[in-house]
């Protein structure tokens, strides 16, 4: 049991045979304190902040494990550091802790520390004293390292990891993939290793252990060797070199799983971004846009969904440097004018973000002329004509509806059925739902993604829940026939459900799921799955209503239409599904669900590598047009759109 593997994918083993360990580097860990082990672990020196004294033994062990990934002789990285613990009472997180962390913050300044290790957090928490003096051991040059947080069901971060003054750090496994737990945001900075990490306990034995406060700590160690190197660095040049030497994962660039990236221990350029050559908002920990373009038609609006950590709206200034293309509002909504491009920008307490907006024409967002009168708004309002006239209509990506069949009709394109049931009805649709469902995926003239290819898997008999055994059957299928986008809404038990969810992220596919389903299950709250509501036609959400409101909750990711919408029905007939087809939320969310399925096929279509759940759901500040605000319980990051990636 050692950290071998991590190291040597960090570049850690082979700076450390440089003889760069981190000798001369004082590191403080404000923990549950820290232990001594003699040939193994040893804490230079520190002071407890409950009893202002000298006591800082470790009664818990979170603190001692900390430090050992930092500097054990057997665990850590920078093994020839100087490690200092400095104890606070992490069992609570309230007011009289976080005035603990105040008084030890001012210990690391007093005693001139170069690194701070903050494995904790205070999520709902504010507290000028601690963003204050964080802010001051900043300009005192101690680089600030912070866990990103364990609290994977919404784009938050607590403090002290979402000050400017620090960096956060979010947590991976072995395969570069984001721990299920980890926290994620777009104020994360960068990521490093914390799953499965070998350390040390309180009584000095081997244990392993996961979570951020182990991948914030791999990453102090990181940077204890970077530092040795050159201890005139200002925290800023350092954030710079870390920036520019990281493992881009997730998304390009940075992301709110990732942040920029994979921390990497190097050896120090000789040269590299000097402080006074950077611009306002190189770090926009606090001020973002969620997306680098924009794109709006002439005479349209789109909210550029400019994001604040805190959300301190009411202060920004907006403006377009050429009002002519496009103008924007003082809440950030931008107005096409004409076709071209322009550069939107915001204004923020001395920051600074931009974003390009690109105005095009509404010609290319228009129903073929073969499409049926009915009304398509969706496909309009989706971007999907627009997707469609560029080609862009979901071929040969691999999507598979799990429910209750479909009707053989030649204005549907199937290319499979399959029977997992064990009743083997006559009938393939058992109830007519499962046409329209599939219609909305891969209706020839109706459907979002027409060109995929689309698999009905019968896996539910007339009304009747799935089994586990059909269940299990229908994902078993799907995986080994590589299936990339399926619905996931099995009302299967808990241990099913995590298990399957776990398996086809491993395989590579999307699951999608129900946020109206019959009973909320570990499927709507998994990070393996992307979890659905309905609006409106005119987008608003259906709150009050026992039949006809979904589940809400932080863990709501996107949404789409429910109702209103052209389909295909059993009757081989085209028809618009009305809300007084079938009102229970179930079915609304399943027609929002197959509309999300097609609009991730015309995503996959354009980058392969957009293959699991976590890695769309980093997308969707980027995708979604959002809904009463921003994030929200009900709509998620709002409605699902289709775009071109450049």
């Amino acid at each position: 049991m050692d950290n071998s593997d991590f190291f040597n994918a960090l570049n850690i083993t082979s700076i450390r045979e440089k003889n760069i360990k981190g000798k001369g580097i004082k590191i403080a860990v404000i923990d549950s304190g820290a232990n001594s082990f003699d040939g193994k672990l040893f804490i230079k020196g520190g002071y407890n902040c409950i009893g202002k004294n000298n006591d800082y033994h470790d009664d818990d062990g979170h603190g001692t494990s900390v430090a050992s990934i930092i500097s054990s002789v057997d665990y850590g990285v920078a093994t020839e550091s100087d490690v200092y613990s400095v104890k606070v009472d992490l069992s609570l997180a309230n007011e009289v802790v976080i005035n603990q962390v105040v008084e030890g913050m001012r210990w690391c300044i007093d005693n001139n520390m170069d690194i701070v290790n903050m494995s904790f957090g205070f999520p709902g928490y504010e507290s000028d004293e601690l963003e204050a003096i964080c802010l001051e051991a900043k300009k005192k040059g101690i680089i600030l390292v912070c866990a990103a947080g364990n609290t994977s069901i919404n784009a938050y971060l607590p403090i002290p990891a979402r000050y400017d003054s620090t960096i956060s750090i979010s947590n991976v496994d072995k395969n570069n993939v984001i721990s299920e737990t980890s926290s994620y945001s777009f104020g994360i900075d960068f990521c490093c290793y914390g799953e499965k990490v070998a350390a040390l306990d309180k009584n000095g034995e081997s244990v392993i252990v996961s979570g951020t406060s182990f991948s914030s700590a791999m990453a102090t160690g990181i940077i204890a060797l970077l530092r040795q190197q050159n201890q005139d660095v200002t925290c800023r040049e350092m954030y710079e070199i870390l920036k520019d030497n990281c493992i881009d994962l997730g998304d390009k660039g940075k992301d709110l799983y990732y942040g920029y990236g994979l921390i990497q221990a190097i050896i120090l350029p000789i040269t590299y971004k000097k402080e006074y050559e950077l611009i306002l908002g190189d770090i926009p920990k606090n001020i973002y846009f969620p997306q680098l373009k924009l794109q709006v038609q002439e005479s349209n609006q789109v909210n550029s969904n400019i994001v604040f950590l805190p959300n301190e709206m009411g202060y920004v200034k907006f403006f377009v440097t050429d009002s002519s293309i496009a103008t924007v509002s003082e809440q950030g909504i931008v107005t096409g004018r004409k076709v071209g491009t322009t550069n939107l920008i915001a204004i923020y307490n001395n920051k600074a973000a931009v974003c390009e907006v690109n105005v095009v024409s509404t010609d290319n967002n228009n129903p073929p002329p073969d499409i049926p009168t009915t009304d398509l708004f969706n496909l309009k309002y989706l971007n999907v004509y627009k997707m469609h006239n560029s080609g862009i209509k979901g071929k040969g990506i691999k999507i598979a509806y799990l429910g209750y069949g479909c009707i053989s009709t030649d204005k549907i394109n199937v290319s499979k059925y399959v029977d997992v049931t064990k009743e083997k009805s006559n009938f393939v649709d058992s109830n007519g739902y499962g046409t329209i469902y599939t219609s909305l995926i891969s209706g020839k003239l109706i459907g979002v993604a027409p060109e995929c290819e689309m698999y009905v898997i019968k896996e539910s008999v007339d009304y009747s829940a799935r089994s586990y055994t059909n269940c299990q059957n229908a994902v078993k299928w799907c995986i080994d026939n590589k299936i990339d986008i399926i619905n996931f809404d099995n009302g299967v038990q808990d241990t099913v459900a995590d298990s399957l969810l776990k398996q086809c992220y491993d395989a590579n596919i999307i699951c999608v799921t129900n946020g109206g389903g019959w009973a909320i299950g570990p499927q709507h709250k998994s990070i393996y799955s992307i979890t659905v509501n309905y609006v409106t036609p005119d987008k608003k959400f259906i709150s009050g209503d026992e039949n006809k409101t979904p589940f809400t909750g932080s863990f709501v990711d996107c949404v789409s239409y429910g109702y209103g919408v052209t389909c295909v029905n059993s009757k081989n007939e085209y028809d618009v599904y009305e809300i007084g087809t079938n009102p229970n939320k179930i079915f609304l969310c399943d027609v929002a669900v197959m509309q999300i399925m097609g609009l991730l096929a015309l995503l996959k279509q354009q980058n392969p590598a957009i293959n699991n759940a976590v890695k769309v759901r980093a997308l969707l500040p980027k995708l979604c047009e959002p809904l009463y605000g921003g994030k929200n319980d009900n709509t998620g990051y709002g409605l699902l759109k289709a775009d071109i990636f450049q």
